[in-house]
């Protein structure tokens, strides 16, 4: 009888941020961890110009710009953390848009690669977000910051109509919940459905209290997607 090989899910999870001086660094650490806490095996990657690795606690040497740029091994640009079991690599000089294709390379080796992209839409983030089996999306309660989020779900469906990510709110969670009915009957009324919540992050702490649940509502979400598909 034939061995079986085993096969990762490979799971893509982009986590974009909508504007600046948001948590998602702290928010793909957590998921990494609780990920790899379940025997897992999780990539998580740095597109936030080293923001994630700092907040890790993980010392950068070889990047993965160097691997495309200057001939580096891709092996010295992956950073095991072997308390956590997680393998973390970082961007460097190497933008998103030309690290498209490895992301989905990648992606297919391990159960769980969370992208830690940098802050803002561009046209990377809308090919990463429509190659990707689901996403988080994070914006601040505050103000007006909602719209953010809008516009940012707007461009990527223009390309991507099936994007849908779960939604992450930070600040008061009273406020987070105001703001996030504000954008869900905005997106219903404009643009289809509304993007599902995630949770409410009132501090970067939050993270960790929050990432068991979240990975399990991403589990959920990516199996219901592919069904869909099939």
């Amino acid at each position: 009888m034939p061995k079986q090989s085993y096969q990762p899910a490979g799971r893509l999870i982009p986590v974009f941020a909508a504007h600046e001086d948001l948590s998602s660094a702290a928010l793909v650490h957590a998921l990494a961890r609780a990920a790899a806490a379940r025997g897992e095996t999780v990539l998580m990657l740095d597109c936030m110009d080293g923001a994630l690795m700092k907040a890790a606690g993980i010392v950068t040497g070889k990047t993965l710009g160097d691997v495309l740029y200057r001939s580096a091994n891709i092996r010295d640009a992956k950073y095991v953390s072997h308390n956590e079991h997680y393998t973390a690599a970082c961007a460097g000089d190497a933008d998103l848009n030309a690290l498209l294709g490895s992301l989905a390379a990648l992606s297919l080796k391990y159960n769980w690669v969370f992208v830690a992209a940098e802050q803002g839409c561009t046209p990377a983030h809308v090919r990463l977000a429509g190659a990707s089996d689901t996403a988080l999306m994070t914006c601040a309660s505050k103000g007006d910051k909602f719209m953010r989020a809008y516009w940012m779900l707007d461009a990527i469906r223009a390309r991507s109509s099936k994007f849908d990510p779960l939604m992450i709110i930070e600040g008061p969670e009273a406020e987070s919940f105001e703001s996030y009915d504000l954008l869900r009957h905005t997106a219903g009324e404009f643009l289809g459905a509304p993007p599902a919540l995630g949770g409410i992050l009132e501090s970067k702490d939050d993270a960790f209290t929050l990432a068991p649940i979240l990975l399990e509502s991403l589990r959920h979400e990516t199996l219901r997607l592919k069904k869909a598909v099939g």
